[in-house]
């Protein structure tokens, strides 16, 4: 059914390989960034966020905040799974 038709011979695909020293490097930056931040004002602001998920009302404004006050991606989305909880796909057969 033409599955071969368009083959480009037996090219290899790279393999994007990660200097395992920039991982250090990273963890650091998230380290200094955490430290460096507002505490107080980053739990008032996904408090925020957890109550106007709860509310249904508009969350982008409250985003926007929690990312100025440096929240991590995994803190938005750890304070939104508190309200909403995990999404968990029903598989079709």
């Amino acid at each position: 059914m033409g599955v071969n038709a368009y083959t480009e011979g037996d090219a290899q695909t790279s393999i994007l390989k990660i200097d395992p020293t920039l991982e250090g490097k990273q963890l650091e930056r998230v380290r200094a960034a955490k430290s460096g931040r507002d505490g107080a004002a980053l739990d008032s602001a996904l408090a925020a966020l957890r109550t106007a998920a709860r509310d249904g009302t508009n969350l982008m404004p409250l985003l926007i905040d929690a990312a100025r006050l440096h929240a991590s991606e995994g803190e938005i989305v750890a304070s939104l799974q508190q309200v909403w909880g995990d999404y968990r796909e029903t598989p079709m057969f």
